[in-house]
């Protein structure tokens, strides 16, 4: 009796001890990173409508209007969220409406108000109307009405392109030399905003940038007492997280803030210039609602014209490439295998649903995966599916509540150009990185590159200062290729994908040769297990795949679905010879022993994404 009671585990068992401060830590480590997530996705949230509400015909009439906007887009970018995680590409990745939404909003709404000034030191307008035949609606509600119509019908063709298989095609057919310059362009497009807001307050954008260099980078190795717990599987205790550079943004975004706060409450002025807009910006929660339960039609329903079918197109093509850029760089920093064509051609469908959804809610912008985010895990070595879906649900609760959702716009502006500068740095350097995988010394590459680049950053600077407007005769036609035209990330994936499939060349010249770091040596069948294993990662879950008819399921593996099992995981040779070239390589470097490194594991995705590297 005694013995029985004896190995029966009770309260004071060291087994239960250790796995209920493991799950708690593992729970407080996921909040964290999910309060991080969320500090870069409202950031960009606030920079998107601070850079479109005034090109609008007039300002909102009533000041909560801006705080209404802003929950509504949180509410759609939360729900999109847990369809990207869950449904989508199966990668943590979270979903913000992206400056390929913002400059054709900006054409569009430019177009109906030909007064509205949108100077922003050449970040992506000019003050006059671009397309010839401009009209003063008079009335802001009824251009942002077309607006959301123009991100409904964007969502309609993302969601086309990801059933039909055009995204994963599209994917499996860029290599080094169309991703190194086009994620390259995805991080130099926004330098522009970023010194924009950054002018507001050099001091404070340099603090904080300060802040996250030291301690993502100098203090990286520094362990503080946070968290530490027992390996059930090892007996060993695990050193405590590299807690600075794990919060790298969060920490200096807080602190900055909370010094801002000091300084306000003391009159000491700090900001250097004139920052009216964010005044305004920031008052605008005094008389919103603390409950708003957001619903299709609730403001108003989508317009549908002509114009917005265009910019709709506009939309749809710039957020795809964006799209993809952005799931090939979460895979390579989170050292995943390559992104399947049917986890690409799902993540695009779940983007899809979320525009659309923003669309009927009357947002001004759709969903799309955030490069910031993304940024950041690279930046911090830091991320999981449970961090980024508690961050989802936190955009759920904050979209239910303007009043809780305006009080991110008392943001400082220099905050978030901080905040576009560490983050977007890491998109610039992970796309040079790939240049490793070409023959850059061969003149084919140095053009390909060089035009593609060039004519990305010059096209978008000439159309914005230009006296004369594009004129086709037809104005749906000029708006959509002035949308098309203004977005960097469109003509450099455009011309890159162009050249590098038609321009001849060797499979070693363009990069489809190169030995990639995660491959295995020949005979090791252990490593290759680890990524058939990692693989899985990409699949829909089972539950939903036994829950799916078989007629369905049938149509779905089409384009949404591995076609075999032996395709996912395969044999040692199987793995040699079907790797993907120039994608999973170790861009971070490697960690000394007990160090902490993102991984995804399939079969428990909802565990923080760390392991311990023996």
């Amino acid at each position: 009796m005694n013995g029985g009671r004896g190995r029966a585990p009770g309260a004071g068992s060291p087994m239960l001890t250790s796995c209920s401060s493991q799950k708690m830590c593992s729970w407080m480590m996921s909040c964290c990173l999910a309060l991080q997530h969320l500090a870069v996705q409202t950031s960009l949230l606030c920079i998107f409508h601070l850079l479109l509400l005034p090109t609008l015909p007039q300002e909102p009439p009533h000041a909560h209007t801006t705080s209404k906007l802003l929950a509504r887009s949180l509410f759609a970018c939360g729900i999109s969220t847990v369809l990207q995680t869950t449904l989508g590409s199966r990668l943590p990745l979270v979903q913000i409406p992206s400056f390929e939404y913002l400059v054709p909003a900006m054409v569009l709404s430019s177009h109906l108000s030909p007064g509205a000034s949108t100077d922003r030191n050449g970040t992506a307008m000019a003050s006059t109307c671009l397309v010839p035949h401009c009209r003063d609606t008079g009335s802001w509600a009824d251009s942002l009405q077309e607006v959301s119509g123009a991100v409904l019908i964007s969502g309609l063709i993302q969601l086309a392109l990801g059933v039909s298989g055009v995204c994963g095609w599209a994917a499996r057919h860029c290599g080094p030399m169309v991703l190194a310059p086009s994620l390259s362009i995805i991080g130099l497009s926004a330098y522009k905003e970023a010194a924009f807001f950054c002018s507001t307050s050099w001091g404070v954008a340099l603090l904080l940038m300060l802040l996250a260099v030291t301690f993502s980078q100098h203090l990286r190795s520094c362990r503080l007492p946070f968290c530490a717990w027992p390996h059930a599987w090892e007996g060993s205790t695990e050193y405590s997280a590299p807690t600075l550079r794990t919060f790298s943004v969060l920490l200096p975004f807080a602190g900055v803030c909370i010094v801002c706060a000091i300084l306000s409450y003391f009159h000491i002025p700090w900001e250097s210039l004139d920052v009216t807009m964010g005044q305004s910006w920031a008052n605008s929660t005094s008389n919103a609602p603390w409950i708003h339960i957001p619903y299709a039609g609730a403001w108003r329903w989508p317009l549908l014209t002509a114009r917005a079918l265009a910019v709709g197109i506009a939309m749809a093509m710039g957020c795809s490439m964006n799209s993809v850029g952005c799931y090939v760089l979460c895979g390579r920093l989170l050292r995943a295998p390559r992104l399947p064509p049917h986890a690409c051609n799902r993540g695009l469908c779940m983007e899809g649903l979320g525009s659309l959804l923003a669309g009927l809610l009357g947002s001004a912008g759709g969903t799309a995966s955030s490069i910031a985010n993304t940024c950041a895990v690279g930046l911090t070595q830091a991320g999981s599916h449970r961090s980024v879906q508690v961050s989802a649900l936190l955009c759920m609760l904050l979209g239910l509540s303007p009043r809780l959702a305006g009080l991110l716009t008392h943001v400082p502006l220099a905050v978030h150009g901080g905040v576009l500068c560490v983050t977007y740095a890491v998109a610039v350097g992970t796309g040079i990185s790939y240049f490793q995988y070409t023959d850059i010394d061969s003149g084919r590459n140095i053009f390909i590159v060089g035009f593609a680049m060039f004519m990305a950053l010059l096209v978008p600077r000439w159309f914005g200062t230009a006296l004369a407007p594009l004129a086709t005769g037809w104005v749906p036609l000029d708006l959509l290729f002035l949308s098309l035209f203004m977005v960097p990330v469109f003509l450099t994936g455009f011309l890159s994908f162009f050249l590098d499939n038609t321009v001849s060349g060797t499979l070693e010249e363009r990069g489809l040769l190169s030995e990639q770091p995660w491959k295995a040596r020949a005979g090791d069948c252990h490593l290759h297990g680890e990524r058939g294993e990692a693989r899985q990662a990409y699949k829909l879950p089972a539950g939903l795949r036994r829950l799916l008819p078989s007629s369905c399921n049938a149509f779905l593996c089409c384009f949404l679905c591995p076609r075999s099992e032996e395709e996912e995981e395969g044999s040692c040779a199987t793995e040699e010879e079907t790797a993907g070239p120039g994608e999973g390589t170790h861009l971070l470097p490697k960690p000394s022993s007990g160090d902490l490194q993102p991984a995804i594991r399939p079969s428990q995705t909802d565990m923080p994404a760390w392991h311990t590297v023996a």
